[in-house]
């Protein structure tokens, strides 16, 4: 639930006995995840799960993104406003994020589950060694299967149903 899961609900989900979940997909700040994740450890003893997403990180394309900025230009100009000039990655992968892996590691959640792929092997080995338990969410038997392969704790199948699902590379 990127963009809309808070703290709070995190928090209130903890307190309520099942598994609150902090999703940090769309905070690609580690320190803000960290602060985040002090705010919770202060506030409940119980385990929570940290949710990162583990996407191959798109290759470059500035001729490309040069293409989208002039095309849409014009809307930016309609609604009275300046389009952006680059355009980054809305969200960053763990897969890349060693500062997210070093805020992890420190705080030691319970649970670290991975969305859209898998985290690397040493990122996998690090989160375990911190005594985080490790869920993997797949959405084809080839993903389960790597994820059984990379020793993650649990599976989390997920349908169609579920959204925007789409075949992740792992």
């Amino acid at each position: 639930m990127a963009g809309v899961s808070t703290l709070a609900l995190a928090l209130a989900v903890s307190r309520a006995g099942a598994l609150g979940s902090l999703a940090t997909g769309a905070t690609p700040d580690a320190a803000v995840v960290a602060q985040q994740l002090a705010e919770l450890q202060a506030a409940t003893d119980r385990p929570f799960n940290v949710n990162v997403f583990c996407h191959q990180p798109p290759a470059p394309n500035p001729v490309h993104d040069a293409q989208w900025l002039a095309y849409l230009r014009p809307f930016f100009e309609d609604l009275g406003s300046e389009p952006p000039t680059s355009l980054p990655e809305v969200y960053p992968s763990f897969r890349v994020n060693d500062a997210l892996l070093r805020v992890l590691v420190a705080a030691r959640p319970r649970v670290v589950s991975f969305h859209f792929g898998l985290p690397t092997a040493a990122q996998a080995s690090a989160l375990r060694q911190a005594g985080a338990l490790l869920l993997a969410c797949v959405t084809s038997v080839a993903e389960g299967q790597a994820a059984a392969a990379l020793g993650a704790d649990a599976l989390v199948a997920q349908g169609i149903e579920a959204g925007a699902t789409e075949a992740c590379s792992t």
